[in-house]
């Protein structure tokens, strides 16, 4: 029985439909073609979550200590995001900082007053309003008094800042009160700076403007200028629609959030250095679908805040730019769902690397989440290209449950009524009432149903067991991981004598990937089918203080390299999963201990679990007969043993694991392939597709089972002949 009862910050939920007293299971994205053997891999086990405190901010957000409790009402997740009906793209004119000095307006900031050359622009004591389309030059500095855009909502108005400081007590320095769109252009070699106060004067029931930089509409900020923004009041930019970052040297300090787009931040190029009391680039529309979205796809970054480092209410996307971002709670966050094409990022966190609440897709870039407590979490995390790195004090990659808050709840029970769905049509998954929509990209493929009498609910346990923790054999100490004495007359690396007349093989004695010191125990209250844990390729390094890969639901390894250390304690293991773990292609190696480590449960690529001892810095090469390389990792921890596997296996091949040997050739992970090594000591291993329980003393698949060798979950188990537990050599 596998205990981890306590991740700080959050309480999992399941997500179910109810219809028709059964549980239909949305499958918004396939889980491969080797999953539907894993659905009747049902297993048991129990644990219990922390409680959840949600971060966030205005227009209905939970609000930190004190705000929302996390909904257990089911959320139709299609109905809070359109990712195809968003705008990713900048218009020609939000790139171009061009303009024409000659033709445009200049205004000319003088301590308490300004002067106006041109039509467009009037002063009124200390504040300047511009109310026509055109171009206005502004320039000089403003000690106490605001620039204002009031024009119509037809008017494109470009305000150019050449070398302009404007300072405002009690308001807003720089105000949009109505335009189409605002480009404010950094004049070439300017430096620039707009502040505000502690405190604003606000007319009776308003609470806007909030920002040093205020726009109730579109908002571009564009050219190769300077500009220096300081929020004492609450936020340095915030625009109520969009917001894109199109060039320019942006420094902000805020009180609260550093730049906000309510309906989208765009950010195609530009160097923005952002330290705040809240988040750092925040979009926060969460009652549109296609809106709530930050794009990233160029600039340098870097970010340095006491909430999120990027938030998004519905959509996170980062296809360029570079740079680094420290968090106090999340360093990448998504309210739904948060993707990476390109870029590369290195980020740290009190609490998630990156957090996305319904899936997290890696296409391309390099992603170093590094001293965060989780390096990645979303109920799905989907790796197809790229280079991820993950240095994390509890687990490395974690699939668990989606959930939202009662506000958020009621957004997208309010976006289905918009849609115009039945409580017919909602039970059938689909805000319409139509089937769900087709899966994009390469999850097309098909997703496999529940197994036969399914019902949503954990399994039946076995006869006997009651849903409390079974007790473990005598002499088992939870603490250390270390197994029970066998049975008087069990030979080692054997299971126990069946007691006469009991079951035997022909009688479906369990086996399969996963061990353990129990026989029994519900299915974790934070499992769900709908998590999962899938690498297709590029490369992924784990350090984790916890789990390696977390997975409340399934695992996947169809390609690319995983190399991944887990705790070296007993706790934790390099690979954890609910429901079951497949390989078919890839490079692994997933190295930590031995008291809950498991191992693939199946697959079309031969692994094996091999008992190999190091110190943590210690280099594991998987070879084959003839000695060369197939995968090799430099372990960041301690570990007593290994799970490997490598495209050069086949089934019931024989290899080798060389401990602590020195590779050719190998990368700052200890990464090689198609190498040599040197020196070291070896364990022998035969790979195969099913678990062969070459550990040993690490059970079915990670460790040793009940007193007959059941597996660690006690549920569905494998039909077939006794688990049998061979004793490999230990290589200390």
């Amino acid at each position: 029985m596998k205990w981890k009862c306590t991740i700080t910050g959050r309480t999992y939920m399941m997500k179910t439909n109810m219809m028709n007293g059964a549980v239909e299971r949305r499958r918004r994205w396939a889980r491969g073609a080797l999953a539907s053997a894993l659905a009747a891999t049902l297993a048991l086990s129990g644990c219990a979550g922390g409680t959840y405190d949600d971060n966030a901010a205005e227009n209905g957000g939970p609000t930190g200590e004190g705000g929302a409790a996390a909904s257990t009402e089911a959320v139709d997740w299609d109905a809070l995001i359109d990712i195809n009906g968003m705008d990713f793209a900048y218009s020609d004119r939000d790139k171009d900082a061009s303009y024409d000095t000659a033709s445009a307006t200049k205004i000319a900031l003088a301590g308490a007053g300004a002067t106006v050359e041109g039509d467009g622009a009037a002063v009124d004591g200390s504040t300047v309003t511009i109310t026509a389309a055109g171009t206005y030059v502004v320039s000089g500095e403003l000690t106490d008094g605001a620039l204002v855009v009031n024009a119509t909502d037809q008017d494109k108005v470009q305000v150019v800042l050449d070398g302009a400081t404007i300072r405002h007590g009690d308001g807003a320095a720089f105000e949009v009160q109505q335009a189409d769109k605002v480009f404010v252009t950094l004049a070439e070699g300017s430096q620039n700076t707009l502040a505000d106060g502690a405190a604003y004067t606000l007319a009776d029931g308003e609470d806007e403007p909030n920002a040093v930089l205020f726009s109730k509409d579109d908002l571009t900020i564009n050219g190769s200028g300077a500009l220096t923004v300081e929020g004492n009041y609450r936020h340095g930019v915030n625009s109520k629609d969009d917001l894109v970052i199109a060039g320019g040297t942006l420094t902000v300090t805020a009180k609260e959030d550093g730049l906000r787009g309510k309906d989208c931040v765009k950010i195609a190029d530009g160097s923005l250095t952002v330290t705040a009391g809240g988040d750092g680039v925040k979009s926060n529309n969460d009652e549109d679908p296609t809106r709530g979205f930050v794009a990233i796809d160029g600039g340098t970054f870097a970010l340095d805040v006491q909430d999120d480092g990027v938030q998004a209410a519905t959509y996170l996307r980062i296809a360029g730019g570079e740079g680094t971002v420290k968090a106090a709670d999340h360093a990448l966050r998504s309210e739904v769902e948060a993707a990476m094409t390109g870029g590369s990022f290195t980020v740290e966190a009190g609490g998630k690397g990156v957090n996305a609440e319904t899936r997290f897709t890696m296409d391309g870039g390099t992603l170093n989440a590094m001293g965060s407590e989780e390096g990645i979490e979303a109920e799905e995390v989907i790796v197809n290209d790229g280079e991820l790195n993950i240095v994390a004090t509890d687990d490395g990659i974690n699939a668990a449950v989606a959930e939202r808050s009662d506000e958020t709840a009621e957004a997208a029970a309010a976006a289905n009524d918009a849609a115009g769905s039945s409580g017919d049509a909602a039970s059938a998954g689909n805000a319409d009432g139509a089937a769900p929509a087709a899966p994009q990209g390469d999850a097309a493929s098909g997703a496999p149903e529940p197994p036969s009498g399914a019902d949503g609910q954990a399994p039946e346990p076995p006869a006997g067991v009651d849903g409390q923790t079974p007790e473990p054999p005598e002499g088992f100490d939870p603490q250390n991981g270390e197994r029970p004495e066998l049975p008087e007359g069990a030979e080692e690396g054997q299971a126990p004598q069946r007691p006469e007349g009991g079951p035997g093989a022909e009688d479906g004695m369990p086996q399969g990937g996963r061990g353990g010191m129990g026989a029994g125990g519900p299915v974790a209250a934070n499992a769900s089918e709908e998590c999962l844990i899938q690498i297709n390729g590029g490369k992924v390094t784990v350090d984790a203080g916890g789990d390696g890969l977390d997975s409340n639901g399934y695992v996947e390894v169809n390609g690319g390299v995983v190399l991944a250390s887990g705790s070296a304690g007993g706790g934790d293991s390099a690979l954890d999963y609910e429901y079951g773990a497949t390989i078919t292609g890839g490079a692994v190696i997933l190295a930590g201990a031995t008291g809950m480590a498991e191992t693939f449960t199946e697959g079309t690529q031969p692994f094996a679990m091999v008992a190999a001892e190091g110190a943590a810095g210690t280099n594991l090469a998987a070879t084959d007969e003839a000695g060369a390389v197939l995968v090799s990792y430099t372990a960041p921890k301690a570990f007593q043993c290994a799970v490997v596997s490598a495209p050069g296996l086949t089934e019931g091949a024989t290899g080798k694991v060389v401990v602590g040997g020195t590779v050719a050739g190998a990368d700052s992970a200890g990464y090689a392939t198609a190498a040599t090594v040197e020196g070291g000591a070896t364990v022998d291993f035969t790979a195969s597709t099913t678990p062969s329980n070459e550990a040993g003393r690490m059970g079915d698949g990670g460790r040793r089972g009940g007193p007959r060798g059941d597996a660690v979950r006690g549920g569905q188990t494998r039909q077939g002949a006794a688990a049998q537990s061979p004793q490999p050599e230990v290589v200390a």
